[in-house]
């Protein structure tokens, strides 16, 4: 059993994440595509939640009375998304239309290619987003900062974002592919990629990758982007592979424990417990910042001037 379990820690994750590729583009068709990515996602959420019973990272992490409000977020950020996937192609269309020089996108690499190319691209815009809302401590960061609220990592809560947040890395991610006119099946094949790693760099799952820490932002470092101090939590920003935190110089890797003190917000913040004021969260108080930041708006021909 041990054997089993030693191995299961080194090779689960590029049996998951290679398979869920191949999968992808083995069986993408234009008539699959509604279906084939959440299959494969729920797929590996399955086989996720039983390695997390046989090669924890933490046992603690396993039980906990957020899966409710994980669920909700994950269908609520799976709607933004296709939302926001929409928004992208419509306004994809619309400048491509004005644009009369061809494609850009070297659709004659080999496929093999072309889909790190995306996933490296596709990371550019999330990761200044991503990391601008960990350095502003504003609006960005009261958007962001409910992904960082659980105090514990498992499969299920890869998806605990606030909607601003889900549609603006969504729509970040995908814009400048469609621009650049990434074929179809080539962003298909990313996007189950990047939905895939989600789920496996937040699982409660003791992953060893060994080389494979030095590209993909997985769960031993994005660990650490969650822990309790902002010197780790403020880095490993890329959402798929770290070649933008290589050559930013956000890479954060200390060991492979998280901090003693675990993961979750860090001193001074805070996010309400119920759902619904989560969602509210970002824009509370909103109305008297506006106010003391730019005063109080006078009309000029009623309003007595100071």
């Amino acid at each position: 059993m041990n054997r089993l379990r030693t191995l299961l820690r080194f090779a689960a994750f590029p049996l998951l994440f290679g398979g869920a590729g191949l999968a992808a583009w083995v069986g993408h068709t234009p008539e699959s595509a509604a279906w084939l990515m959440p299959a494969i996602v729920a797929a590996v959420l399955f086989l996720t939640f039983g390695l997390e019973r046989v090669v924890p990272y933490a046992d603690r992490w396993n039980a906990g009375p957020d899966a409710g409000a994980d669920l909700v977020y994950l269908g609520a950020t799976s709607a933004v998304v296709a939302v926001a996937e929409a928004a992208v192609w419509g306004v994809a269309v619309v400048l491509l239309g004005l644009w009369s020089g061809g494609t850009l996108w070297p659709a004659g690499w080999p496929v093999a290619a072309q889909i790190p190319l995306a996933l490296v691209i596709g990371d550019f815009l999330p990761y200044l987003y991503h990391r601008a809302s960990h350095e502003s401590r504003g609006f960005l960061w009261r958007v962001h900062a409910i992904h960082h609220a659980p105090e514990r990592l498992y499969g299920f809560n890869f998806a605990r974002f606030h909607p601003v947040n889900a549609f603006l890395t969504a729509a970040l991610t995908l814009l400048p592919l469609a621009l650049l006119g990434a074929p179809a099946e080539v962003l298909f094949v990313a996007g189950v990629l990047h939905n895939v790693h989600g789920v496996l760099s937040h699982a409660n799952v003791d992953f060893r990758l060994g080389p494979l820490n030095a590209i993909f932002s997985m769960a031993e470092l994005h660990r650490w982007h969650h822990a309790r101090d902002p010197r780790w939590a403020n880095g490993n920003y890329g959402a798929t592979v770290l070649v933008w935190d290589w050559l930013f110089g956000t890479r954060r890797y200390p060991g492979r424990g998280v901090a003693d003190d675990g993961v979750g917000l860090w001193a001074g913040s805070a996010v309400p417990r119920r759902l619904r004021d989560q969602w509210l969260y970002p824009f509370a108080d909103l109305g008297s910042r506006v106010v003391r930041r730019f005063g109080r708006i006078r009309c000029g021909c009623c309003c007595p001037t100071a």
